[in-house]
C-alpha cells in the first residue's frame, strides 16, 4: 500500500514539474488587445452561453490566420502517459484545486475559433483531414471540419474515400449536415472542469431526420466515393426516431443497386437489407 502511494506522489509530483515547465517554455502566442491567443479561448470556456460568445470571436478573427498553427495544435494534442496519469490521480481527490483545467481544456474552443474564422480557416483541411482519417482521433477532425463549414465540403468528399467505414460514414454525415440547415451545425454545452471546477466549454451535435433525408440526397452525388459513404451512413439509423425516414430511402437505394460503381451498389444492398428484407429480396440482392 505504502509503495503505491509512494508511486503515485513520484507521478504527481513529475507530473506538476511537466505543466509548469510548458506553462513556463510554451511559444510565444499570437495576441489581441493585450491577450494572449489562449486567454481569449479560456473565454470561450467562461462565455456560459453561446449568444455570449461574439466579441471573443470578433478577437479571434482579428487574430485571424496567425492563430491557425495553435489551434490545429490544439486540436491535435494528445497528453502523454504521465500527464494522463496525472490528471487521473488528481481527479480522484476534491480537496485540491489546481489552477489549470486538466485533459484537452482547448480543443472545443479551438473548434469553435475554426468556426469564428470560416473561410480563413480552410488551409488547415489538409491537416484536418489526416486527423478525421485517424480512426482513434476522427471525431475531432470531422468537428473541426464542421466548424469551418461549406469550404471543407471537398476534404470531407475525400474522407468518405475511407476505407475506414466509421471515418466515411461520418463524412457522409457532415456534408449532410451542412445541407440541411444553416450553421452552426453543432450543439454545445458547458460543464465544469475536474481540475479546477472551472466552466469547460464541449461540443457535440444531433442527428435529425432532416439530415437523415438529406444523407438519401447524397445517394445521387456525382462523386461515387460519397454516395457509398452516404449509403454506408444511413444503414446507421434504421431505428426509431429515424424508421419513418429509414423507410423512406428504400426506393432510392433500390435504385442506387443499378449504380456503375460495385462499392456504391454494395453498401446501398447492404442498407437495404437492414431496412426492409422483403425489398432487398425482390430487388435481388444477396
Amino acid at each position: 500500500m505504502r509503495r503505491r502511494l509512494s508511486i503515485g506522489r513520484v507521478v504527481l509530483l513529475i507530473a506538476i514539474l511537466g505543466v509548469l515547465v510548458w506553462v513556463i517554455l510554451r511559444p510565444d502566442e499570437p495576441a489581441y488587445r493585450g491577450k494572449r491567443l489562449s486567454q481569449w479561448l479560456d473565454e470561450y470556456n467562461r462565455a456560459g452561453a453561446l449568444e455570449k460568445t461574439e466579441p471573443i470571436s470578433e478577437a479571434i478573427r482579428a487574430i485571424g490566420t496567425n492563430s491557425l498553427p495553435y489551434l490545429l495544435a490544439n486540436i491535435k494534442h494528445v497528453d502523454s502517459p504521465i500527464k494522463a496519469r496525472f490528471f487521473a490521480l488528481v481527479g480522484r481527490q476534491h480537496i485540491l484545486k489546481l489552477p489549470f483545467y486538466g485533459a484537452d481544456p482547448y480543443r472545443s474552443t479551438s473548434i469553435l475559433a475554426l468556426h469564428a474564422l470560416g473561410s480563413q480557416a480552410a488551409p488547415l483541411c489538409p491537416e484536418l483531414l489526416k486527423v478525421a482519417q485517424n480512426p482513434t482521433r476522427h471525431w475531432w477532425g470531422m468537428m473541426s471540419l464542421l466548424a469551418i463549414g461549406t469550404n471543407a465540403l471537398p476534404t470531407l468528399a475525400k474522407a468518405c474515400q475511407s476505407t475506414n467505414v466509421q471515418v466515411r460514414t461520418e463524412a457522409a454525415l457532415m456534408i449532410a449536415m451542412m445541407r440541411a440547415m444553416p450553421p452552426p451545425w453543432f450543439s454545445w454545452g458547458w460543464a465544469k472542469a475536474p481540475l479546477n471546477g472551472r466552466p469547460l466549454f464541449g461540443l457535440g451535435y444531433a442527428v435529425s431526420e432532416e439530415d437523415v433525408r438529406e444523407m438519401i440526397n447524397l445517394l445521387k452525388d456525382p462523386d461515387p466515393a460519397v454516395r457509398r459513404a452516404s449509403a454506408d451512413a444511413i444503414g446507421l439509423y434504421t431505428r426509431p426516431p429515424y424508421t419513418g425516414v429509414a423507410k423512406a430511402a428504400v426506393p432510392s437505394l433500390i435504385e442506387a443497386l443499378k449504380d456503375a460503381e460495385t462499392n456504391v451498389k454494395s453498401s446501398a444492398g447492404e442498407t437495404l437489407r437492414k431496412i426492409d428484407p422483403e425489398a432487398a429480396v425482390k430487388a435481388g440482392v444477396k
